[in-house]
């Protein structure tokens, strides 16, 4: 209330000034523009969010993967660009857990990640359809590489902690990838055991009850992802006959 009240005595103040002025009202409304926008950034930045969003998971699980910790809610907050997509080449300022190695994997990983996508798109034959259905039986989700992104195809019934639990296993792939050397192959092979997709899903069934535990611990909310999938569809649990069943992907 009281921001208002200045913010109309102070419009009052520059209207009196400039009169019949376009120039004068041009300059002013630029300069009041980059100042309401600099304040709700500030205040953008002084909220520290403990739910995780794609990113903010990113940077906790990758930084888990490298180190076993996990970083606070006010390493992460401080670290979360504003447009993730243009953070590229930014700066990282030394922090008490959170690594550069970490804010690089989740920049990377937020870039390649298809979150929500059909699986007609990133399947092409039925050999692989089976192998991931057969892979990922018990889960409510199905993660393959495709064309350089990593996609997560969601199941119908899938859950907010489904997602969660998705995107850890993609932070674990990408890890394999990393500094493992893993590299992708046709699918069916990494459904097989010691393939790369089945060896991570062992690694992440065994593991993301701990990293939950250690997670919220740490002050973060693992109850599940806040993200909103791509329009997509979500696919039933099994492949019926020699075709896929597809039900609509409700937003």
């Amino acid at each position: 209330m009281v921001s208002k009240f200045v913010g109309i005595m102070l419009g009052i103040a520059l209207a009196n000034q400039i009169g019949s002025s376009v120039p004068l009202a041009l300059i002013s409304f630029a300069g009041v523009t980059v100042v309401h926008m600099y304040c709700n950034l500030k205040s953008y930045q002084s909220i520290q969010l403990r739910t995780l969003n794609p990113y903010r998971a990113s940077l906790v699980f990758s930084e888990y993967l490298l180190s076993g910790q996990v970083p606070s809610v006010k390493e992460v907050n401080d670290k979360e660009p504003l447009f993730p997509n243009l953070s590229m080449g930014a700066q990282v300022k030394q922090s008490e857990i959170l690594s550069a190695e970490a804010k690089d994997a989740a920049d990377t990983i937020y870039r390649r990640l298809q979150l929500g996508s059909k699986l007609s798109e990133i399947i092409e034959n039925k050999e692989d359809a089976y192998a991931l259905f057969d892979l990922y039986k018990n889960e409510q989700y199905l993660l393959t590489d495709y064309k350089g992104k990593i996609c997560v195809v969601l199941k119908e019934g899938s859950s907010p902690e489904d997602m969660l639990k998705s995107l850890f296993h993609v932070n674990y792939l990408y890890w394999l990838e990393k500094y493992m050397g893993f590299k992708p192959f046709n699918v069916a092979s990494e459904c097989r055991p010691g393939g790369r997709l089945e060896a991570s899903l062992d690694y992440v069934q065994r593991e993301f009850t701990h990293v939950k535990h250690d997670g919220s611990n740490g002050g973060w909310v693992m109850d599940g992802l806040i993200a909103r999938p791509l329009p997509g569809h979500k696919v039933i649990s099994k492949p019926i006959g020699s075709s896929i069943v597809w039900g609509k992907f409700m937003n």
